[in-house]
């Protein structure tokens, strides 16, 4: 406890400049960046957050909408940013991104293939430096040192990496579960293993649960889920709690017996949604963490919206296993 206090504490250190240079970036590529950035692009959602942790006042905006309860949560500053469009699903990738006048374009997440190719095309088609950073949560402290020196903010870089080496080396009090994790209202879109979207369970030591298939979600019945019969249900969606009261629901043994959660998601899921620092607050979380207090500090340190009591004791009450 006493290691993530100090490393709370270092994120409020002052910001020092510093030049930016070449980064071999996750793609392999030796990528040239300007003397000065000013102006940044995130790529899709969990570079998007990233940003809004390390360098806010440099982000063009957010590559998805925020609904009204991430606005609420987030400071002034950081909730007025527009709508940008996700390069992902841009017809006209190369105009969008003129028209923004980016200084650099930061993806962040999967490194694969398809990933890798489409940044390489990005910069080829626009001319704007672009780079893909290594997702993975054990790669968190290195990619925030590193693009905090590369953004001009190596102290809050290398503050934001102490924080979360911190919260990966809290030790984890829960015991080794079987999980389903849920997306969508009615709870019936499986995570499945070894995705993006479960790796804070895999660092726990628990086992994910999923139908057979493709993607990182998989359709599923509530009669396939019973088989599987997960000791632990996480619903994504608040939505799901009224689904997780029917008769369906109730024939899987986890919901039944009381062991079923919503995820908090404000202002980003505590699980994924997106892939992101977020994961931090949702691996302390279920490892055994009290989640009001994580709230206070990771809120106020890393995004800079100190929550109110009220919004505190909303979350502890929204945590609590959803009644059998």
């Amino acid at each position: 406890m006493r290691r993530i206090v100090i490393a709370f504490l270092l994120v409020l250190l002052p910001v020092l400049p510093a030049r930016a240079a070449g980064l071999d970036d996750a793609t392999g590529r030796t990528v040239q960046l300007p003397d000065r950035i000013a102006r940044v692009l995130p790529a899709g959602p969990p570079a998007a957050v990233l940003l809004a942790a390390l360098a806010p006042d440099l982000m063009l905006g957010w590559p998805m909408k925020l609904g009204s309860a991430a606005l609420a949560a987030l400071p002034p500053d950081l909730a007025a940013l527009p709508a940008l469009p996700h390069l992902a699903a841009t017809a006209d990738g190369e105009a969008a991104v003129r028209a923004l006048h980016p200084d650099l374009i930061v993806d962040y997440g999967t490194v694969a293939p398809d990933y890798i190719a489409r940044m390489e095309k990005v910069q080829a088609d626009t001319g704007v430096p672009s780079i893909l950073l290594d997702g993975r949560l054990e790669e968190t402290p290195r990619v925030l040192r590193r693009l905090g020196a590369v953004l001009g903010r190596p102290a809050r870089g290398a503050a934001l990496a102490a924080l979360t080496e911190a919260i990966l080396a809290l030790p984890v009090r829960a015991a080794p579960r079987r999980v389903v994790y849920a997306r969508g209202p009615e709870g019936t879109l499986l995570a499945a293993p070894g995705t993006g979207a479960t790796e804070i369970f895999a660092r726990l030591g628990w086992t994910v649960l999923a139908p057979p298939g493709d993607g990182t979600f998989r359709p599923a019945t509530t009669e396939q889920i019973a088989a599987l019969d997960p000791d632990l249900v996480i619903f994504a969606d608040p939505a799901a709690r009224q689904a997780a009261a029917t008769p369906d629901w109730q024939a899987v043994r986890a919901v039944r017996e009381g062991h079923a959660l919503i995820a908090p998601a404000a202002p980003f899921g505590w699980v994924e949604e997106p892939p992101s620092l977020n994961r931090l607050l949702g691996l302390a979380w279920l490892g055994g963490s009290d989640a009001a207090t994580l709230a206070a500090l990771f809120d106020t340190l890393v995004f800079g919206h100190t929550p109110t009591r009220a919004e505190l004791a909303a979350l502890a009450a929204s945590v609590q296993p959803l009644p059998p």
